[in-house]
């Protein structure tokens, strides 16, 4: 068995970047440790897991990400995913137009903002595309109202 590489690149240049570095030995697994990323590039799918079913999970299709203890969990669909990354490190891969950290354990996607309901004590609620309601919490409360543009 070959060296393994998670590959983060463009949907048009994986085919081809993982044919050959197969060609070459290496094997392409989303749970190497090892990854090859393209600069500027960010993901456009994350791996999740359900009990023993694996998933390409389209970034565009996730709500949002929860941190609970040693559990990551994106949530796409109304259905919930465990993924191996961190939120520091999804913060790195996911697009910065697109998903926010909102709190120490979310991030959110912006597209999937339904609602936002300012609250006492610099703090929102969103409501979110699935129904879900998280908090943007006073340490992110600046970063997220520039970013909304409210």
């Amino acid at each position: 068995m070959g060296m393994r590489i998670k590959l983060m690149v463009s949907e048009a240049h994986y085919s081809e970047i993982s044919r050959e570095l197969m060609e070459k030995g290496f094997e392409i697994d989303d749970s190497a440790d090892l990854i090859l990323s393209e600069k500027n590039v960010y993901a456009e799918r994350l791996i999740g897991r359900r009990g023993e079913e694996i998933f390409r999970l389209r970034t565009s299709e996730i709500s949002h990400i929860e941190s609970f203890a040693h559990d990551v969990i994106a949530h796409s669909d109304g259905r919930e995913f465990k993924i191996t990354e961190r939120l520091r490190r999804l913060e790195e891969i996911l697009d910065p137009k697109e998903f926010i950290r909102v709190s120490n354990s979310v991030i959110v996607s912006v597209n999937h903002i339904k609602s936002i309901k300012p609250t006492i004590g610099q703090k929102f609620v969103l409501t979110l595309s699935d129904g879900s309601k998280t908090d943007v919490t006073r340490t992110y409360y600046y970063i997220f109202k520039e970013f909304i543009g409210i």
